[in-house]
C-alpha cells in the first residue's frame, strides 16, 4: 500500500497493544480488541481489493489468511469469555490446606533427622 505507510505502522502498534493487553490481566478485552482489530483488517483488505489494483491476487490471499486468523481469535476470545463468567461464583478456600500431603508434623519430622544427621557429620 504505497503512500500508506503511516497507516500500516498504527496497524502494528494496534497489534502490539491488543497482544500486550491479552497477555495481561485483563486477557478477554485484549481477545476481543483482537477480533475488532481483524474486522479493520479486513475491511481494509476489501477496500484494496479491486479490479483495478495490480496485486489483487494477493489481497486475495491476504483475504484469507486474515479471515482464518479471525476466526481462531474469535474462537478464543468465545472461549474465553465463557471461562470467565463460569469463574464468577464463589472462589474456592484452600486456607486449610498446608501443601504437604503427609501433614506439617511429618515434615517437622524429616527436618529434624535432616539436622541430626548434619550434626554427625560435622564431628
Amino acid at each position: 500500500m504505497p503512500g500508506k505507510e503511516g497507516l500500516i505502522r498504527a496497524y502494528g502498534a494496534r497489534e502490539v497493544s491488543s497482544g500486550i493487553l491479552s497477555l495481561s490481566a485483563d486477557r478477554q478485552s485484549g481477545l476481543w480488541s483482537r477480533v475488532a482489530g481483524d474486522g479493520l483488517d479486513i475491511g481494509t483488505l476489501l477496500w484494496a481489493f479491486r479490479h483495478d489494483n495490480p496485486k489483487r491476487d494477493n489481497v486475495g490471499l491476504a483475504l484469507v489468511l486474515v479471515a482464518g486468523v479471525t476466526l481462531i481469535d474469535l474462537l478464543t476470545a468465545q472461549k474465553v469469555s465463557a471461562r470467565h463468567a463460569q469463574g464468577r461464583r464463589q472462589p474456592q478456600n484452600f486456607s486449610n490446606r498446608s501443601g504437604f500431603p503427609r501433614g506439617l508434623e511429618a515434615v517437622r519430622g524429616l527436618a529434624r533427622k535432616d539436622m541430626s544427621s548434619l550434626a554427625r557429620i560435622e564431628r
